[in-house]
Formats: structure tokens, sequence, C-alpha cells
């Protein structure tokens, strides 16, 4: 082998050594940020069910009020009408 044979199997070997490096960084921030990303992505699936969970337990409360509501207001309207025709019969009397 002459000194250019050995020289340029030198040169070649540092640009495949580069070459390779330089594709080992590439892939290992690939890495880094998909698995960033993928931990983010965790996260917001986290905060979207528990929004969504909220959001559900919100809405029942409100029905469940909803209700009480309704159901007294039932209430209070025939406890007038009692009253109403109770009044109706004390005046028939007199």
């Amino acid at each position: 082998m002459t000194a250019a044979e050995t020289q340029d199997n030198n040169v070649l070997l540092n640009v495949g050594e580069t070459v390779g490096a330089t594709a080992g960084k590439a892939v290992a921030t690939a890495k880094r940020t998909a698995a960033a990303i993928g931990a983010e992505k965790d996260k917001l699936a986290g905060a979207a069910s528990q929004a969504r969970t909220e959001a559900r337990r919100v809405l029942k409360k409100a029905r469940r009020e909803t209700k009480k509501v309704a159901k007294s207001a039932k209430k209070v309207v025939a406890s007038a009408k009692k009253s109403v025709k109770r009044v109706a019969r004390k005046f028939k009397r007199r």
C-alpha cells in the first residue's frame, strides 16, 4: 500500500465515523423528542379525561338540583291547591 492509499483509507474512515456519529446523534434526538411528545400526549390525554369526568359530574349535579327544584315546586303547587280548596269550603259554610 502506498501512502496515498493509506491516506485515502484514513479519510474514508474519518468521514464514515463522522457520518455515523452524526446519524447516531440525529436518531438519539429523534428518540428523545418522540419520548417527550409521548409524555406530553399522555399528560394531555389524562387532562382531557379528567375534564370530561368533571364535566359529567357537574352535569349530573345540575340535573339532580333541577329535579329537586321541580319536585319542590310541585309540592308547593299541590299544597297551594289544598289550601285554596280548604278556604273555599270555609266560605261555603258561611
